[in-house]
């Protein structure tokens, strides 16, 4: 099982690109950002490959619905020349509560518009014309004309539900989980293998990647408490609510509701969700707590690739992105 990190956008360009040097030289495969509302995902992607050599670099996720498939198609096989081929495209279809506000964009049919957005970026990197005159998405007559053709794009779905999980096994090189803890990693990895081998693909070739919310730091009751905060935050989405109950975990977000509406603090958020839900859903603990149980769960389920992703503890990013790496970076070899 491979380890990588996965950090917010929300840290200066040249200090991010210290931290991706930092990340490669402790020996993870990968380092993940998101795309919300801070700094351009592929430009940041761009900044870290410029300041390393090996480490692959990817965006997770990228909305299907904010550039268009031409355009993503170019920036793709950029990042691809200039990383010599380490870039790792994350593709989701985000949520209509963000995406109509925010970009002015209609969430149509998105389990239709991921499999159009895959079926083009795969005809344009082979070299066609995109001529795909699909229901949500299409594009026409446009081919990318870069010479010489740089190494094909890595692409990952982010799923949830089980047709976004077999299209993932259907057509993209991985899937991207969130907020899943080992118990649904084992089925969704077996739903994504049994859809490739469906389609006549190997199944052990496409991969099963996670984010995994890691929070690490002296005092683990802070750790605790940051935790929860996200996982209340998710909660409050409704497609992520349904996620958590899906995984056994409805009783622990209803008691967090009630905890948030009562003006419980991140403290008392924690304390509602009880330990169960906090070890399910995440890692949290102090320098010295042993991640080993976790890794061996994940691993036991079935999953190729974890994607620590750096909880914040308190004010300062860089002390907590470095946290999760010192933690983590003894469970990076073979």
């Amino acid at each position: 099982m491979d380890l990588s990190i996965g950090v917010s956008e929300d840290v200066p360009v040249a200090v991010q690109q210290m931290l991706a040097g930092h990340v490669e030289s402790a020996g993870f495969r990968s380092l993940w950002t998101n795309e919300a509302s801070g700094r351009d995902a592929l430009l940041m992607c761009q900044a870290w490959a410029a300041a390393t050599t090996d480490l692959e670099v990817g965006v997770g996720v990228a909305p299907i619905w904010t550039r268009s498939p031409a355009q993503l198609a170019m920036a793709s096989a950029t990042l691809q020349e200039a990383s010599g081929g380490r870039f790792l495209l994350g593709l989701g279809v985000s949520h209509p509560a963000t995406m109509g506000p925010w970009h002015g964009a209609e969430v149509v049919r998105p389990r239709t518009a991921a499999r159009e957005m895959l079926t083009i970026l795969e005809r344009l990197e082979s070299g066609a014309a995109g001529d795909v005159d699909g229901e949500v998405l299409r594009s026409e007559g446009f081919r990318l004309r870069i010479s010489p053709s740089p190494p094909p794009t890595r692409r990952y779905l982010a799923a949830m539900g089980p047709r976004m999980l077999d299209l993932a096994g259907t057509k993209a090189a991985g899937v991207l989980l969130n907020w899943a803890g080992p118990g649904e990693v084992a089925a969704a990895a077996g739903r994504v293998r049994a859809a490739a081998e469906v389609a006549g693909r190997n199944p052990t070739a496409v991969e099963v990647a996670t984010y995994v919310r890691v929070a690490v730091a002296d005092d683990r009751d802070a750790a605790r408490a940051a935790l929860a905060g996200q996982i209340g935050a998710y909660a409050a989405l409704p497609a992520y609510a349904a996620h958590f109950e899906r995984q056994g975990l409805g009783a622990a977000i209803e008691r967090a509701k009630a905890a948030h509406k009562a003006g419980a603090d991140a403290a008392g958020l924690a304390e509602a969700l009880g330990d169960e839900a906090l070890h399910e859903l995440g890692w949290a603990g102090t320098p010295d707590d042993d991640p080993t149980t976790l890794l061996d769960r994940y691993r036991d389920a079935g999953l190729d690739h974890l994607i620590a992703r750096v909880v914040v503890v308190g004010e300062d990013p860089v002390e907590s992105i470095r946290a999760v790496v010192g933690r983590f970076d003894a469970f990076t070899g073979p």
